[in-house]
């Protein structure tokens, strides 16, 4: 297999899994409430975990483009 073909089968692989998911969770969650505080179902740990997650990530982007602006590329 070529690149492209390569990267069109991970881009269709990858729309695929986020329908599935996204069927999967439309069962749980039925109002616009539930969908916005995961039902309440979400513990202390696991929130805890993705605002670190979150946290880290921006942390991450911002601090790369901070030293690409000042060092350059």
């Amino acid at each position: 297999m070529t690149n492209t073909a390569l990267t069109a089968a991970a881009l269709i692989a990858a729309a695929v899994a986020t329908v599935a998911i996204g069927a999967y969770g439309v069962r749980f969650s039925r109002t616009t409430s539930d969908f916005l505080v995961a039902s309440r179902t979400v513990g202390s740990r696991w929130n805890a975990a993705a605002i670190s997650g979150e946290y880290l990530s921006a942390a991450s982007f911002l601090g790369v483009a901070g030293l690409i602006a000042k060092y350059g590329a």
